[in-house]
């Protein structure tokens, strides 16, 4: 099976394992050293380290969308009572003084600075309302739908800032975790690399290890033809809705999609989101797409089983605010 993404090393590096041991049965007192001596031993090593790092770069992703909404659904919950707040004052308050204090309300996609900047400019004006109720003539402090207090309000944006900065930290591990996946996974390529043209020197022509050698590329014109993909967020079902015509591909297994949080699509960053029959020609759904104003990019890959893949064009899917 050719290496096509990094969930394809794992059957992959199985093959060169199963072969090499094939190759070093045949070849007795003088098994297959690559460069530097390394073994079959030290591949297999090498590979178990790799998977381990593979799947640890899928919990930190998973772990990392999960901090991203966390804080988004946090922002997004006071965005609301921002827009509550605007209404109550416009709608309570006559006098222009406090009306110019009024700040409107950040786009869900500002950063920390910009977002929170104009809400606690809110929660101060609220603060000052509440402090003079008597020259507003207001029988009672301001409160929002729900019993929503100026309290509430002021908790709510402190623990944006360590909803920030879990955030952060989350990115900041899954990225340490992907170098050194990509590092890991870039060495042991080359030792497949290197084992391919050692294995056919010192194998005769009719050995069966040599007969079965793994492949690391896909061949030539095997690549299945791609899906187009279009999609859009679908406001009545409440989820994205991708749609593409039905594979042609020859020896199709199956169709997997992909994702991206936000608007690139990047290869090495891609998520498995679902894995879907040979003949699906949609789906459904919010992968990183949970609170308003989310973006997440997907990608419909055709699998044959020969073990090569196709993604064709992304698809970038924009949950609207409203």
């Amino acid at each position: 099976m050719p290496i096509t993404s990094y969930a394809s090393y794992r059957p992959t590096t199985e093959e060169f394992v199963v072969n090499w041991g094939l190759a070093n049965g045949e070849l007795g007192a003088n098994p297959i050293l690559l460069a530097g001596d390394y073994d079959s031993a030290e591949f297999v090593a090498d590979r178990t380290t790799l998977l381990a790092t593979i799947d640890l770069v899928t919990t930190r992703a998973a772990d990392s969308r999960t901090a991203s909404a966390n804080r988004d659904r946090a922002k997004y919950a006071l965005l609301t009572r921002g827009k509550q707040f605007r209404g109550e004052v416009q709608g309570q308050i006559t006098d222009k003084d406090y009306l110019r204090e009024l700040t409107t309300v950040p786009p869900l996609s500002a950063d920390y600075d910009k977002f929170s900047q104009p809400l606690r400019a809110m929660a101060r004006l609220w603060a000052r309302i509440n402090a003079n109720l008597v020259q507003l003539q207001m029988s009672n402090p301001l409160i929002l739908a729900g019993g929503y207090t100026l309290a509430q309000f002021q908790t709510d944006l402190d623990a944006l800032a360590g909803l920030y900065e879990a955030l952060e930290v989350s990115e900041g591990l899954l990225g340490q975790t992907r170098a050194l996946r990509d590092n890991q996974a870039k060495a042991i390529h080359q030792r497949m690399f290197q084992y391919r043209k050692l294995a056919p020197a010192r194998l005769p022509k009719n050995s069966p290890a040599l007969a079965h050698l793994p492949r690391l590329s896909p061949g030539k014109g095997t690549l299945p033809p791609p899906v187009v993909v279009t999609g859009a967020w679908d406001q009545q079902i409440g989820t994205a809705r991708l749609t593409w015509a039905a594979s042609t591909a020859p020896d199709l297994l199956k169709l997997q999609l992909r994702g991206c949080p936000g608007a690139t699509f990047k290869a090495s960053n891609e998520e498995i989101v679902a894995d879907l029959p040979a003949g699906a020609t949609h789906w459904e759904g919010d992968w990183a797409l949970s609170v308003p104003g989310s973006i997440a990019s997907f990608k419909v890959y055709v699998m044959t089983t020969t073990g090569n893949e196709n993604g064709g064009k992304a698809v970038k899917i924009v949950r609207p605010e409203t």
